[in-house]
Protein backbone atom coordinates (compact mmCIF):
# COMPACT_ATOMS: atom_id res chain seq x y z
CA UNK A 1 0.00 0.00 0.00
CA UNK A 2 2.88 2.38 1.05
CA UNK A 3 4.27 1.94 -2.32
CA UNK A 4 1.36 2.57 -4.46
CA UNK A 5 0.83 6.21 -2.35
CA UNK A 6 4.31 7.18 -2.70
CA UNK A 7 3.95 6.43 -6.26
CA UNK A 8 0.89 7.84 -6.49
CA UNK A 9 2.62 11.01 -4.37
CA UNK A 10 5.46 11.13 -6.85
CA UNK A 11 3.27 11.30 -9.86
CA UNK A 12 1.10 14.27 -8.30
CA UNK A 13 3.96 16.11 -7.89
CA UNK A 14 5.71 15.38 -11.66
CA UNK A 15 2.19 16.94 -12.88
CA UNK A 16 2.27 19.67 -10.54
CA UNK A 17 5.79 20.89 -11.61
CA UNK A 18 5.03 20.32 -15.61
CA UNK A 19 1.75 22.32 -14.64
CA UNK A 20 2.81 25.19 -13.39
CA UNK A 21 6.10 25.45 -15.33
CA UNK A 22 3.74 25.23 -18.45
CA UNK A 23 1.49 27.79 -16.59
CA UNK A 24 3.42 30.47 -14.64
CA UNK A 25 7.34 29.84 -16.32
CA UNK A 26 9.87 29.54 -13.69
CA UNK A 27 7.79 31.47 -11.36
CA UNK A 28 5.67 28.43 -10.90
CA UNK A 29 8.58 26.47 -10.19
CA UNK A 30 9.87 29.01 -7.60
CA UNK A 31 6.19 28.07 -5.79
CA UNK A 32 6.70 24.45 -6.17
CA UNK A 33 9.36 24.20 -4.73
CA UNK A 34 8.63 26.44 -1.74
CA UNK A 35 5.09 24.18 -0.84
CA UNK A 36 7.04 21.15 -1.63
CA UNK A 37 9.64 22.65 1.46
CA UNK A 38 6.66 23.17 3.96
CA UNK A 39 5.03 20.07 2.91
CA UNK A 40 7.75 17.46 3.73
CA UNK A 41 9.24 18.96 6.44
CA UNK A 42 5.63 18.28 7.86
CA UNK A 43 5.15 15.11 6.07
CA UNK A 44 8.76 14.10 8.00
CA UNK A 45 7.08 13.60 11.13
CA UNK A 46 4.94 10.44 10.01
CA UNK A 47 7.20 7.28 9.12
CA UNK A 48 6.06 5.16 6.32
CA UNK A 49 7.05 1.11 5.33
CA UNK A 50 8.15 -0.14 2.00
CA UNK A 51 7.58 -3.71 0.89
CA UNK A 52 10.98 -3.65 -0.69
CA UNK A 53 13.03 -2.68 2.05
CA UNK A 54 13.62 -3.66 5.96
CA UNK A 55 13.59 0.14 7.71
CA UNK A 56 11.03 2.79 7.52
CA UNK A 57 11.52 5.81 5.84
CA UNK A 58 10.88 9.52 6.51
CA UNK A 59 7.23 10.21 4.24
CA UNK A 60 8.62 13.52 3.14
CA UNK A 61 11.47 12.25 1.16
CA UNK A 62 9.33 11.88 -1.99
CA UNK A 63 8.31 15.17 -2.19
CA UNK A 64 11.87 16.70 -0.86
CA UNK A 65 13.39 14.74 -3.49
CA UNK A 66 11.61 16.53 -6.50
CA UNK A 67 12.94 19.59 -5.70
CA UNK A 68 16.48 18.34 -6.80
CA UNK A 69 14.60 18.06 -9.97
CA UNK A 70 13.06 21.55 -10.25
CA UNK A 71 16.37 22.93 -9.64
CA UNK A 72 17.99 21.06 -12.61
CA UNK A 73 14.62 21.96 -14.46
CA UNK A 74 15.76 25.71 -13.74
CA UNK A 75 19.21 25.38 -14.40
CA UNK A 76 19.56 23.89 -17.78
CA UNK A 77 16.25 26.11 -19.27
CA UNK A 78 16.55 29.79 -17.12
CA UNK A 79 20.65 29.75 -15.71
CA UNK A 80 22.10 29.02 -12.44
CA UNK A 81 21.02 32.60 -11.01
CA UNK A 82 17.73 31.53 -10.89
CA UNK A 83 18.23 28.25 -9.97
CA UNK A 84 20.12 29.94 -6.73
CA UNK A 85 16.62 32.56 -6.34
CA UNK A 86 14.66 29.87 -6.22
CA UNK A 87 16.59 28.31 -3.42
CA UNK A 88 16.83 31.45 -1.17
CA UNK A 89 12.92 32.16 -1.91
CA UNK A 90 12.00 28.99 -0.73
CA UNK A 91 14.08 29.01 2.30
CA UNK A 92 12.27 32.36 3.21
CA UNK A 93 9.24 31.25 2.39
CA UNK A 94 9.32 27.64 4.79
CA UNK A 95 11.49 30.45 7.57
CA UNK A 96 7.86 32.61 7.40
CA UNK A 97 6.13 29.80 7.73
CA UNK A 98 7.94 28.22 10.69
CA UNK A 99 7.62 31.75 12.71
CA UNK A 100 3.96 32.69 12.12
CA UNK A 101 3.12 28.98 12.74
CA UNK A 102 5.15 28.99 15.86
CA UNK A 103 3.42 32.34 17.24
CA UNK A 104 0.11 30.75 16.20
CA UNK A 105 1.08 27.75 19.25
CA UNK A 106 1.92 30.69 21.50
CA UNK A 107 -1.66 31.27 22.30
CA UNK A 108 -3.58 30.84 25.01
CA UNK A 109 -5.51 27.42 24.41
CA UNK A 110 -9.45 28.24 24.58
CA UNK A 111 -11.42 25.53 26.33
CA UNK A 112 -13.90 24.77 23.77
CA UNK A 113 -15.34 20.70 23.35
CA UNK A 114 -15.00 20.64 19.76
CA UNK A 115 -11.16 21.80 20.01
CA UNK A 116 -9.81 19.78 22.86
CA UNK A 117 -7.06 17.73 20.96
CA UNK A 118 -6.61 20.00 18.11
CA UNK A 119 -4.68 22.66 20.12
CA UNK A 120 -1.99 19.80 20.96
CA UNK A 121 -1.84 18.11 17.47
CA UNK A 122 -1.37 21.73 16.65
CA UNK A 123 2.13 22.03 18.67
CA UNK A 124 2.89 18.74 18.46
CA UNK A 125 3.07 19.90 13.75
CA UNK A 126 4.32 22.89 13.97
CA UNK A 127 6.66 22.98 17.10
CA UNK A 128 9.81 21.63 15.65
CA UNK A 129 12.74 21.17 17.84
CA UNK A 130 15.08 24.21 17.20
CA UNK A 131 18.32 21.34 16.71
CA UNK A 132 16.29 19.92 14.59
CA UNK A 133 15.11 23.15 12.35
CA UNK A 134 18.95 24.50 12.18
CA UNK A 135 19.85 20.77 10.52
CA UNK A 136 16.99 20.63 7.86
CA UNK A 137 17.80 24.27 6.96
CA UNK A 138 21.78 23.93 6.83
CA UNK A 139 21.54 20.81 4.88
CA UNK A 140 18.39 22.20 2.18
CA UNK A 141 20.84 25.29 1.63
CA UNK A 142 24.07 23.36 1.14
CA UNK A 143 22.90 20.44 -0.84
CA UNK A 144 21.00 22.90 -3.37
CA UNK A 145 23.98 24.59 -3.85
CA UNK A 146 25.23 21.50 -4.73
CA UNK A 147 22.93 19.99 -7.23
CA UNK A 148 23.52 23.90 -8.95
CA UNK A 149 27.25 23.88 -9.07
CA UNK A 150 27.70 20.33 -9.73
CA UNK A 151 24.79 20.19 -12.66
CA UNK A 152 26.07 23.70 -14.44
CA UNK A 153 29.61 22.75 -14.03
CA UNK A 154 28.46 19.36 -15.58
CA UNK A 155 26.80 21.13 -18.30
CA UNK A 156 29.41 23.01 -19.53
CA UNK A 157 32.57 20.51 -19.45
CA UNK A 158 29.72 18.70 -21.62
CA UNK A 159 28.69 21.48 -23.54
CA UNK A 160 24.99 21.30 -23.23
CA UNK A 161 24.90 17.69 -23.88
CA UNK A 162 24.12 14.50 -21.95
CA UNK A 163 21.00 15.80 -20.00
CA UNK A 164 20.26 12.71 -18.81
CA UNK A 165 23.80 11.88 -17.16
CA UNK A 166 24.35 15.32 -15.64
CA UNK A 167 20.90 15.32 -14.32
CA UNK A 168 21.59 11.96 -12.44
CA UNK A 169 24.83 12.45 -11.46
CA UNK A 170 23.79 15.73 -9.77
CA UNK A 171 21.02 14.50 -8.16
CA UNK A 172 22.74 11.31 -6.82
CA UNK A 173 25.68 13.70 -5.21
CA UNK A 174 22.99 16.49 -3.74
CA UNK A 175 20.94 14.05 -2.23
CA UNK A 176 23.62 12.47 -0.73
CA UNK A 177 25.29 15.69 0.94
CA UNK A 178 21.40 16.64 2.14
CA UNK A 179 20.87 13.43 3.70
CA UNK A 180 24.80 13.26 5.08
CA UNK A 181 24.56 16.76 6.79
CA UNK A 182 21.21 16.62 7.90
CA UNK A 183 22.06 13.59 9.65
CA UNK A 184 25.04 14.30 11.36
CA UNK A 185 24.10 17.49 12.52
CA UNK A 186 20.54 16.16 14.04
CA UNK A 187 21.99 12.98 15.72
CA UNK A 188 25.49 13.86 16.40
CA UNK A 189 26.27 17.32 16.83
CA UNK A 190 22.95 18.41 18.32
CA UNK A 191 22.07 15.53 19.71
CA UNK A 192 22.01 14.84 23.98
CA UNK A 193 22.91 11.32 23.21
CA UNK A 194 24.81 11.29 20.13
CA UNK A 195 24.62 8.21 17.93
CA UNK A 196 28.11 5.93 16.64
CA UNK A 197 29.10 6.17 13.25
CA UNK A 198 28.32 3.28 12.49
CA UNK A 199 24.44 3.51 13.67
CA UNK A 200 24.61 7.09 12.05
CA UNK A 201 25.37 5.44 8.50
CA UNK A 202 22.90 1.85 8.63
CA UNK A 203 19.97 3.66 10.44
CA UNK A 204 20.01 6.75 9.10
CA UNK A 205 21.34 7.89 6.15
CA UNK A 206 22.02 4.67 3.57
CA UNK A 207 18.14 3.70 3.82
CA UNK A 208 16.56 6.87 3.25
CA UNK A 209 19.64 7.58 0.34
CA UNK A 210 18.81 4.38 -1.33
CA UNK A 211 14.78 5.82 -1.61
CA UNK A 212 16.56 8.79 -2.76
CA UNK A 213 18.23 7.37 -5.23
CA UNK A 214 15.53 6.03 -6.86
CA UNK A 215 13.44 8.53 -7.27
CA UNK A 216 16.30 10.46 -8.44
CA UNK A 217 16.68 8.26 -11.79
CA UNK A 218 12.59 8.46 -12.07
CA UNK A 219 13.22 12.49 -11.93
CA UNK A 220 15.45 12.08 -15.04
CA UNK A 221 13.34 11.67 -17.69
CA UNK A 222 11.26 15.00 -16.41
CA UNK A 223 14.11 17.33 -16.65
CA UNK A 224 14.07 16.44 -20.05
CA UNK A 225 10.47 16.22 -20.46
CA UNK A 226 10.42 20.03 -19.12
CA UNK A 227 11.47 21.27 -22.26
CA UNK A 228 7.92 21.00 -24.11
CA UNK A 229 6.36 22.56 -21.10
CA UNK A 230 8.32 25.78 -20.51
CA UNK A 231 6.13 28.84 -20.13
CA UNK A 232 6.91 32.32 -22.25
CA UNK A 233 10.11 33.36 -19.64
CA UNK A 234 12.76 34.21 -20.98
CA UNK A 235 15.29 31.40 -21.49
CA UNK A 236 18.76 30.55 -21.13
CA UNK A 237 20.19 27.71 -22.25
CA UNK A 238 23.65 28.45 -21.12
Amino acid sequence: MADLLSLLTLVICFASILTLMKCFGKNGLFVYSTIALIISNIQVLKLTKYTWIENPVALGTVVFSTIFAVDNILTEYFGAKEAKKCVWMSFAGYLFFVLVMKIATLHPFVEYPECINLHQEMDDIFSPSFPLFVSSIASYITSQQVDIHVFSGLKKLARGKHLWSRSLTSMVISTFVDNFVFSVLAWMVFANHPVSWSSLWNTYIFVSYLVRLIIAALCVPLVRLARVFRGNDDVQEL
